[in-house]
């Protein structure tokens, strides 16, 4: 007999928060967006003494409010779990992931890389990435069949400190080139999601696959991605590979970003200017973006700067 499981207790979504606060790693404490189960036992809403070790001693919440619990700590190298700040400062005197970070490198900047890290084989590590990205992405689910994803995690150089990162479905019928992204909280605001956009991006050329993100998207994320659609579309227009053409055609575009089709006609259509005919208005593009996005740059990531190969 196959057991149901609800869907509430199988992706682990709430309607309400039930953790107030987290606290990520000594000194970086904020307060979570959205509820989720998946870190307690359904029933008796626990959380274990040692996170993810199997039957492992549990203890009852001190229930504050709506909140199961009001602060989770986190580690800010590995993502792994607990509920007090002692648990937290002994595992991080034994964290290996503090020392050296996981996977290896695709993208080495001047400030910035990028470690792609499979899910195959960094699997707690994986899942303790994903259970935390639940409590900050509403449309969350997967956490625990991690096989058939990679992970490519943004540092800064010289650091082992996770603070961004987007997941990739190794077998993607759809040629998604990320299903899930997320810039962790205490690093919003310094465009490193537009970096992870445009390196998923340079990967999937690398590959020559025409391709996008996994959708639906959130509101969030779908105004996140016209905003960068429309930068990169404007500035081939105007200033890269399309500037010396006449008539443009959403194929050109298509061929020299790699963004699909329909991601295109739907940011032209965003900015209102792709004709009822299918003419794309390029003379009022420049003054619609950089209304939306400030003054038009080209590329963040330069194709020196990647090591794609294995």
């Amino acid at each position: 007999m196959v057991e149901i499981v609800e869907e509430e207790n199988l992706y682990g979504i709430l309607n309400e928060r039930n953790i107030n606060y987290v606290q990520f790693g000594c000194n970086k404490k904020f307060q979570t967006w959205y509820g989720s189960t998946v870190y307690f036992d359904p029933d008796n809403k626990l959380i274990p003494d040692r996170p993810n070790v199997k039957n492992s001693p549990r203890k009852p919440l001190q229930k504050n409010g709506q909140y199961w619990l009001d602060t989770i700590y986190i580690c800010e190298y590995c993502f792994k779990y607990c509920d007090s700040g002692e648990m937290l400062c002994d595992h991080d005197l034994v964290c290996n992931y503090k020392y050296k970070a996981p996977g290896r490198i695709k993208y080495l900047g001047p400030k910035y890389c990028i470690r792609r890290v499979k899910g195959s084989k960094h699997q707690l590590f994986c899942q303790c990435l994903c259970l935390f990205t639940k409590l900050f992405l509403d449309n969350k689910s997967m956490y625990f069949k991690i096989d058939q994803y990679d992970f490519y995690i943004l540092y800064e150089i010289n650091s082992t400190i996770p603070m961004a990162f987007f997941s990739k479905d190794i077998i993607s019928y759809n040629k998604n080139n990320l299903a899930c992204i997320l810039t962790l909280p205490p690093y919003q605001r310094r465009r490193l999601g537009t970096i992870l956009m445009e390196f998923s991006y340079k990967l999937s050329r690398s590959e020559n696959v025409i391709s996008g993100p996994e959708t639906p998207l959130s509101p969030f994320g779908l105004i996140s991605y016209i905003k960068f659609w429309a930068r990169i579309i404007a500035y081939e227009l105007f200033d890269g590979e399309l500037s010396a053409l006449g008539k443009i055609s959403v194929t050109d575009i298509s061929l020299v970003t790699g963004f699909r089709l329909s991601d295109i006609i739907m940011t032209l259509n965003y900015l209102e200017c792709l004709s009822s005919s299918g003419e794309i208005l390029t003379s009022i593009i420049k003054d619609k973006v950089q209304k939306m996005s400030g003054k038009i740059t080209g590329y963040i990531i330069q194709d020196d700067d990647l090591l794609l190969d294995d």
